[in-house]
């Protein structure tokens, strides 16, 4: 009886979990990478309360990890309703936002929760909006003034960096990518740009590893896999640059470039099919191109 009645207590004892115990354990199975066990955790507790402000800011991040950007946007500006202050909340959701190129609601966002805001982080933001809107000066400003709040700031160099190089200000962008890179060598931003910008000043040996490794890192980005591709030609290559070319064109079926130089490799291999083929895709771009320009349409 008493190991009965033992048993029973223990059993109310773990029944009784904490929210607080319940969130660390869906912590847990989310950083392990289970998702979605961590998602059904955060829900089941939120409707046992509405109000948990932190499971709620949780599951906003389980959802945008796991590719459901409306619906991680949805509880976060929640959150972000419940917590005025949680600027984490508010970082992530304006980050979000400019990824997935949705610059009105960043725009509304900064203003309302950020217009003010004088820290490294809100300038890194800000920073990062006037980017994705093209006002690239704007955006130096607030990177720069960033940096000197907080240099170690996680990615704001290599922001810094990329902002410069689409400025057109190659000289200012090379040393802060440079740093970038010393900083975090696995910064794929800061490596594909350098090695772009190293590639367009003649520097094919700097560029080619940082390429190689963006293309590495990145099997998809198909302007670093053009750009080595281009390298390895230059290097004798012509093969490894044909796989390349190929990858591209597959990625990318109207990058002109691509079928140019392919057509040219096919030409020198005596795979003449192949290289009439990509003429002809060539001459077809070029059509659709003078088709789209105003005079074409008259």
């Amino acid at each position: 009886m008493i190991r009965f009645l033992l048993a029973i207590l223990l059993s109310g004892v773990f029944a009784a979990e904490t929210p607080a115990a319940r969130i660390d354990s869906a912590i847990a199975a989310q950083q392990r990478g289970d998702l979605h066990g961590a998602a059904a955790v955060y829900r089941e507790l939120l409707a046992t309360n509405p109000r948990l402000t932190k499971a709620r800011h949780l599951l906003g991040l389980c959802e945008l990890q796991l590719g459901n950007i409306n619906e991680g946007i949805r509880e976060l500006e929640q959150v972000r309703k419940e917590d005025p202050r949680n600027r984490q909340a508010v970082y992530t959701l304006l980050s979000t936002s400019v990824a997935v190129s949705r610059l009105d609601e960043a725009g509304a966002l900064i203003k309302i929760a950020l217009a003010s805001d004088a820290t490294a982080e809100a300038k890194f933001m800000r920073g990062s909006y006037r980017m994705a809107t093209g006002a690239y000066a704007d955006a130096i400003t607030e990177l720069r003034a960033a940096l000197r709040l907080n240099p170690k700031l996680p990615g704001l160099r290599s922001m810094l960096g990329v902002n410069l190089c689409f400025a057109n200000r190659f000289d200012e962008a090379i040393p802060e990518l440079e740093k970038a890179l010393a900083e975090n060598p696995n910064d794929g931003n800061a490596a594909a740009f350098l090695g772009w910008v190293y590639k367009d000043r003649d520097r094919g040996d700097d560029a080619l590893p940082l390429l190689a490794r963006t293309v590495a890192g990145r099997p998809e980005d198909v302007g670093a896999l053009f750009l080595l591709a281009q390298l390895t030609h230059l290097r004798g290559d012509a093969a490894g640059a044909t796989t390349m070319l190929e990858r591209v064109a597959t990625l990318s079926p109207s990058h002109r470039g691509a079928h140019v130089l392919l057509a040219r490799l096919y030409q020198q291999q005596g795979r003449t099919a192949d290289a009439d083929r990509e003429r002809e895709i060539v001459a077809r771009l070029n059509a659709e191109q003078q088709a789209a320009q105003p005079s074409g349409r008259r």
